[in-house]
């Protein structure tokens, strides 16, 4: 096998594989009160905060465009789960905060959800773990080499 034959086989099962865990993710995710992917996403970011986040760094972070993070934070704040705050030094940029009731959504529904979710990787060894994140690790240090933003975890 040629290496662009290689490549392409690599290319094609990575996009296949990351679709299915993003279908898996979606199944395992609860959808009390038209929670979506996209909405939990942002409060488990929030979560992880101990201050405002400007709302364009959470959504570049999650790779939303301005305008789907604009529709969806009205629909997080309308139920009281999120609200924008000022930023302290500047006007023009708009910060988010998790309320205590989304805070408690998020521990109480999107915790467990979260941990169903990643559970698929209880079939890996923890050292297989560790190499499919370093490998991972590698394909995204390529990529923002190339010019994209892959986003770092930062979580607990």
């Amino acid at each position: 096998m040629s290496s662009t034959d290689r490549n392409l086989e690599l290319l094609f099962t990575f996009v296949k594989s990351a679709k299915a865990v993003t279908t898996w993710s979606r199944m395992n995710i609860t959808t009390e009160g038209g929670m979506t992917i996209p909405r939990a996403s942002v409060l488990i970011a929030l979560t992880t905060r101990t201050d405002p986040a400007g709302m364009s760094e959470i959504g570049e972070h999650l790779g939303m465009s301005p305008r789907s993070m604009t529709v969806l934070i009205d629909g997080l704040e309308k139920e009281g789960l999120v609200r924008r705050v000022p930023h302290q030094r500047d006007r023009r940029i708009t910060c988010l905060e998790i309320t205590d009731t989304g805070r408690r959504f998020a521990l109480t529904e999107l915790g467990p959800s979260q941990s169903a979710a990643a559970a698929l990787f209880d079939d890996l060894s923890t050292k297989e773990q560790d190499e499919l994140l370093r490998l991972l690790g590698k394909v995204s240090e390529s990529l923002r080499t190339r010019g994209i933003d892959v986003p770092r975890y930062s979580g607990s």
